[in-house]
């Protein structure tokens, strides 16, 4: 059976935008007007490294419905903030994002975990990524399939540069996304893998997918927390190597979102 049911839907727009659900939100003053979005949010889905972030840097919560899911970090008065504690996987990781470029953020960079299709890959290691098979359904109710989906590439630069300039070893690729973390097989690690994916994760496709609809630049990046390439699965999600990761890339995303608009006020 297809996804979408209906492939009219590519035609015709939607009932309600997110811009509905939150202006429904403010009239029931949940959502007070004098809270300012930030300018870039860092998505998160490890609990680890939200505490990580509110644990470390000084930060503040906004009131009302983000409260629980946004922390703007004030030492960089309050243009960047971190998400979490959302959910993973893609529908949970889109909605996040669809109610954040509503509520005004500008740029995207999503930091997680992700298991290693290769052996080279090895945990606590860095992957930016440069495009992700779409293995799961919710990209598919924005734009119909075909090659993978792609993250901005002006921002996934900066990564890159960040990482080259500080001297953080990294490898550049494709992801494989897919909702079924428990159906993952052999033949589709082989397969995946063979088409050049070096690690598998929940969210990218889909992220890349609706960010893209809406025109909102946005790039991932990944530390590796386990390995589908060993002749039985390796698990070190509670590794210190993945969790100096993941605050690795923290840094480093903060460093690309101030690169990225320096670059872009220069332009103005």
């Amino acid at each position: 059976m297809p996804v979408p049911l209906s492939f009219s839907k590519y035609s015709e727009k939607a009932l309600f935008e997110p811009e509905n659900f939150l202006s429904y939100i403010r009239s029931n003053q949940l959502l007070p007007d004098t809270i300012r979005a930030p300018q870039c949010v860092i998505l998160s889905y490890q609990r680890s490294l939200f505490d990580y972030v509110v644990n470390n840097h000084t930060v503040t919560a906004p009131e009302g419905y983000f409260k629980n899911h946004l922390r703007y970090l004030d030492e960089t008065d309050g243009t960047i903030a971190i998400a979490g504690h959302f959910g993973i996987g893609a529908p949970a990781a889109a909605i996040m994002l669809e109610e954040l470029i509503a509520f005004g953020v500008k740029e995207f960079i999503s930091i997680g975990t992700a298991g290693a299709l290769v052996k080279e890959l090895h945990p606590g290691e860095l992957v930016i990524c440069t495009g992700a098979f779409r293995d799961e359904g919710t990209s598919y109710h924005y734009v119909p399939g075909g090659a993978p989906a792609l993250p901005d590439e002006q921002l996934t630069n900066m990564l890159i540069e960040q990482c080259t300039q500080n001297q953080i070893p990294f490898h550049k690729g494709l992801t494989w996304t897919t909702d079924a973390i428990y159906r993952e097989t052999k033949q589709e690690v082989a397969d995946r893998s063979a088409k050049g994916a070096l690690v598998v994760e929940m969210e990218a496709s889909a992220l890349f997918t609706v960010a893209r609809y809406r025109k909102c630049p946005l790039a991932a990046c990944f530390t590796i927390s386990d390995s589908l390439a060993e002749p039985e699965w390796k698990p070190e999600f509670l590794s210190e190597q993945t969790s100096i990761g993941l605050e690795t890339l923290f840094r480093t995303a903060c460093k690309a979102f101030e690169a990225y608009n320096a670059i872009k006020n220069n332009d103005l």
